[in-house]
């Protein structure tokens, strides 16, 4: 059924997408900007957000995911507004060109940003949004997707600019997700490490093959936790929801203070380290680019032990402001910031094809993973 979104349901949209963006997928106050924006153009904007069952049957019917592409330390701040609209404006432009009509959009991966980003071009170009997301979390490239992994073409890719370029990218196999990817960053790279995209036209029945469907609706539910809950509650408030539902989560680190910080920003991504201290005892690293991949637990005596990996979603929740616990992306931490750190089980797509884990390899090995067995815990 279709639902109505305003101020209220956009800023729950916004840290329950923070929560689920596991350390990526861009900032809250990215997507709190947005919404600002929204309502000094339009008091009283709405945004139509619809169920999957209500998406027209022709296959001929599309809708596209837009995002932000880039280095969240580079581009903090920025809304990308102008480019996530000119790259709507594209790909609808593509598919009339590919003879097909695109009449929604939906959002690509959560996050602060990228997922309050698909909403503002929709309500911009007069489109519904779909109650469903790309990968039901954050994910550092194109081809650590479930899109890909479920047999959904990546090209044609439109890039645009803040100023209105549009590029159209289209590689000689559509399923060739890593060209698609070398392409998209090489552009972001060339627009000062940030860069609109818009891909993977999907009709409905590619939806229901593929995306992760009501997740739109869960960013809902876990932000309206969030915002009425104070931060020393948040953790076991979460764990009431996520056992109502039947999805594990887990408190890694139910208090702890970030200890240090290692960074780098370079090709699009954010690479490294943090390292937090529990309460409690222990000391743990999580390990990320741009999103977190995977945490260890450190011990004198057996030395660095993963305990989990993605597609586990690892998020981090900002305790310092007693008031509420804002889950916080990998370019806002800082060293002695008050943080619980949470382990949930991803939608239930990451999970019912080998592809889905060992999509990952490359990203894990660059980021200096040991092993790519899976003898860490898998649900």
């Amino acid at each position: 059924m279709a639902r109505q979104l305003r101020r209220t349901e956009l800023t729950n949209i916004v840290y329950g997408s923070s929560f689920f963006g596991g350390g990526g997928g861009g900032a809250s106050e990215e997507g709190l900007a947005l919404i600002q924006v929204m309502y000094e153009e339009n008091p009283d904007a709405v945004i139509k957000m619809i169920d999957i069952t209500e998406m027209e049957e022709d296959p001929n019917v599309v809708s596209t995911m837009v995002a932000a592409l880039g280095s969240p330390v580079a581009t903090k701040g920025k809304t990308f507004q102008k480019e996530s609209v000119n790259a709507v404006k594209g790909m609808m432009e593509e598919a009339r060109f590919c003879g097909k009509t695109l009449k929604y959009v939906y959002s690509g991966e959560m996050g602060g940003g990228n997922t309050l980003l698909p909403l503002y071009a929709a309500w911009k170009c007069g489109v519904p949004i779909i109650d469903t997301d790309g990968n039901g979390r954050a994910v550092p490239e194109l081809n650590t997707g479930l899109l890909p992994v479920h047999g959904i073409p990546t090209s044609p890719v439109i890039l645009a600019s803040e100023a209105g370029d549009t590029m159209v990218a289209r590689t000689e196999d559509p399923m060739d997700c890593a060209a698609c990817e070398k392409i998209a960053r090489y552009m972001c790279q060339a627009f000062d490490q940030g860069i609109g995209i818009a891909v993977w036209m999907m009709n409905k029945q590619q939806h229901l093959q593929a995306s992760a469907i009501g997740q739109m609706t869960e960013a809902i539910e876990v932000g309206d936790i969030l915002v009425n809950t104070r931060a020393a509650d948040a953790v076991s408030k979460l764990r009431e929801y996520f056992a109502s539902k039947g999805t594990p989560f887990c408190p890694i680190v139910e208090a702890g203070t970030i200890t240090d910080i290692s960074i780098t920003s370079e090709g699009g991504f954010d690479t490294g380290v943090t390292t937090v201290r529990a309460d409690k005892g222990g000391t743990y690293k999580v390990i990320f680019q741009n999103e977190n991949l995977y945490v260890q637990a450190l011990d004198d005596k057996a030395g660095e032990q993963t305990i989990v990996t993605v597609p586990s979603i690892i998020s981090m929740l900002d305790l310092s402001d007693d008031k509420m616990a804002v889950p916080i992306s990998n370019s806002e931490t800082y060293v002695g910031q008050r943080i619980a750190l949470t382990e949930t089980k991803a939608n239930a797509r990451w999970y019912d094809l080998p592809e889905c884990y060992s999509c990952w390899d490359e990203v894990m090995v660059s980021a200096g993973y040991r092993s790519l067995k899976p003898e860490v815990k898998f649900w």
